[in-house]
């Protein structure tokens, strides 16, 4: 029962206004704080965003983006590794490169094309960094395409050993890609199997990955799914906790970049050899021409 006071009716009228206010301040400074002016985090943990490519565009921007691997002296793509990388069943072109409505759309057509000599059955498209990159939380959001032959990937290069790939599938199993880190100077790696609850193709999925110190971290939706810490436990396994202090057998994993390692961002959407193999009943055939999309790519560092 209310009471006849004023001060009284004030004052219950007026405290869950001051509650919503306050509430609503609460939400405003932490949004100011983790977020840029068009939405993007500006924050993630203790690394500060310093990399957006959000393909807002009518087309690639070509100051930031090569559209082939520029293994050459000058960067050109006057190699023929350079827009077929090897024995892939693609040859990697300008015109597959097509971004819409905010997204990048990478497209693979069944049609002979030609580079340099080496005659492919496919084509496709790729991106990779004119930028480099150091320690950091990386992420993607991609959807990819699907069929047996088909080997979407999103991945870094570094300058000096290091491959590391947030994501690499074999469409022939929808649900199911591999993050993997590699040293080419010693030609090894360690790598990781990561199912999703749904086919990869059907929605837009984050992959992402954090490298610090003393560990690389890498999330699937926001999902920690695997960490390779840089030191090794007494046994030589992966220690459950990376910060801990090394043991007195402890040895740097062989694949860990190193800190001065700088790594070059890429998106390409490959076509193996298997592609021209008959279809299992399990399997799933590519339909051509098909794409595989990507919303973002974000680079956060200190």
């Amino acid at each position: 029962m209310f009471s006849s006071s004023p001060k009284c009716q004030l004052n219950i009228f007026m405290r869950p206004n001051i509650l919503l206010f306050l509430l609503l301040f609460l939400v405003q400074q932490s949004y100011s704080q983790t977020n840029s002016g068009d939405g993007i985090p500006s924050t993630m943990g203790k690394w500060k965003l310093t990399f957006a490519e959000e393909f807002n565009g009518s087309e690639l921007n070509k100051s930031e983006w090569f559209t082939y691997y520029p293994y050459t002296n000058d960067g050109s793509d006057s190699c023929e590794f350079c827009r077929t990388h090897g024995n892939e069943n693609q040859i990697y072109l300008d015109d597959n490169v097509v971004i819409k409505d905010g997204i990048l759309h990478l497209i693979a057509k069944q049609e002979q094309s030609v580079w340099m000599g080496e005659e492919r059955p496919f084509t496709s498209g790729m991106i990779q960094s004119k930028r480099y990159f150091g320690m950091g939380y990386y992420e993607f959001r991609a959807r990819l395409p699907l069929g047996k032959g088909l080997w979407p990937a999103l991945w870094t290069f570094g300058k000096f050993s290091a491959e590391i790939d947030f994501m690499e599938a074999g469409m022939r199993k929808p649900r199911i890609f591999h993050i993997s880190v590699h040293n080419w100077d010693i030609k090894t790696m360690e790598y990781k199997r990561v199912r999703s609850k749904t086919r990869l193709s059907e929605d837009f999925h984050t992959y992402a990955m954090e490298w610090d110190t003393n560990y690389l971290r890498f999330y699937f939706d926001g999902r920690e799914v695997w960490t390779l810490c840089k030191y090794t436990n007494a046994l030589g396994g992966n220690p459950r906790n990376c910060d801990n202090t090394p043991t007195r057998n402890a040895k740097i994993q062989a694949v860990f970049p190193k800190r001065d390692e700088k790594l070059n961002v890429l998106v390409n959407l490959a076509i193996d050899k298997e592609i021209l193999l008959p279809v299992k009943r399990s399997e799933v055939r590519a339909e051509f021409p098909l794409q595989m999309e990507i919303d973002y790519i974000r680079v956060y560092s200190d």
